[in-house]
């Protein structure tokens, strides 16, 4: 058995997606029948199955694949046989419900300090990350690197699958917390790691949460969003668009689903006419932010959409900005 799966559902997938695909301790991870045939490099694997519940999701930046695993195997044969690839007893046992705070019950986080001299190796990768830059971590909204300290003063419930997977976060992880306190957002400072990030909720809510970092004008209706904590934070730092003057918040959802991440600012900010700024990753093409501006055009007013010309994305330098007016 490999998870919740047959061992047969790995040959499914070799015969439909080839190899390789790769087996790891929580997902089965392969090449994306959805988005693959677009890319160049073909090999790279961004099809994530879990191993504990039949979903799968692609990392892709502008792909939408996801959904359970029905979805997946007729689009692979035309027809689902789910049921021949999963235990249901395995799956019964493996399905647990995480108790979180009701958003009825507005959950006040506490942050433990930071302690540097403890976590030198996760100080020196944010560092990296900002590009040493002069900021003082300690304004940094949220941020958390002793992840064992922050699930006990918060009281977080610890249900199986986080106590497995707890001191490996712990370890080698640097969480943030999002602006209205529903997840912690963590990412792994390991950047050749196949496991990036990590979403541990921590309160329900009715809107898509999102990472804030504040803009310089609060009265602005200009938002800048991206798929990337990092973007946002590095673009606040240096300002190579020239935009934070005229920025109302710079937002990240670690998603490229701007059209849940703008309508939760639009309710949160009360912002009805919005002028949107888009870092974007390379690898997302412009046709993807024209359907997000059309089936957005009521809550839109400009949407701009810039790339870095001389690197994936806006963390990456040399940034050297092109501008596409939707």
């Amino acid at each position: 058995m490999i998870g919740i799966y047959n061992d047969d559902f790995v040959d499914f997938l070799k015969q439909h997606l080839g190899d390789p695909v790769k087996i790891k301790s929580k997902n089965i991870i392969a090449k994306c029948p959805f988005c693959a045939s677009h890319h160049i490099d073909k090999e790279h694997l961004h099809l994530y199955i879990s191993t504990e519940i039949p979903i799968f999701h692609c990392f892709q930046a502008g792909c939408s694949g996801h959904g359970n695993i029905s979805k997946l195997i007729k689009h692979l044969q035309g027809y689902d046989t789910s049921d021949k690839f999963i235990d249901k007893t395995l799956l019964k046992e493996s399905v647990k419900k995480v108790k979180v705070f009701s958003e009825d019950q507005p959950f006040n986080v506490q942050y433990p300090d930071l302690n540097i001299s403890l976590f030198q190796n996760k100080m020196f990768y944010l560092k990296k990350r900002l590009k040493f830059a002069n900021v003082d971590i300690n304004t940094i909204y949220g941020l958390v690197f002793d992840i064992d300290k922050f699930l006990e003063i918060n009281n977080i419930p610890i249900n199986e699958n986080l106590f497995r997977l707890k001191d490996f976060l712990h370890s080698n992880f640097v969480g943030f917390v999002t602006k209205h306190k529903t997840t912690l957002i963590l990412r792994n400072i390991d950047e050749n790691s196949d496991f990036r990030y990590y979403k541990l909720k921590l309160q329900n809510s009715k809107f898509l949460d999102y990472y804030q970092v504040p803009g310089f004008n609060p009265t602005s209706n200009q938002v800048v969003l991206s798929e990337g904590i990092f973007n946002i934070m590095s673009e606040h730092i240096f300002d190579t668009l020239n935009i934070n003057k005229s920025t109302r918040l710079f937002a990240s959802a670690l998603s490229s689903k701007y059209d849940s991440l703008l309508k939760s600012i639009v309710f949160h900010e009360q912002i009805f006419r919005t002028n949107v700024i888009i870092l974007s990753d390379n690898g997302i093409d412009l046709d993807f932010y024209k359907k997000f501006r059309k089936y957005n055009n009521h809550i839109i007013d400009s949407l701009t959409v810039c790339y870095n010309k001389t690197g994936k994305d806006f963390n990456e330098t040399p940034v050297t900005p092109v501008r596409y007016v939707l």
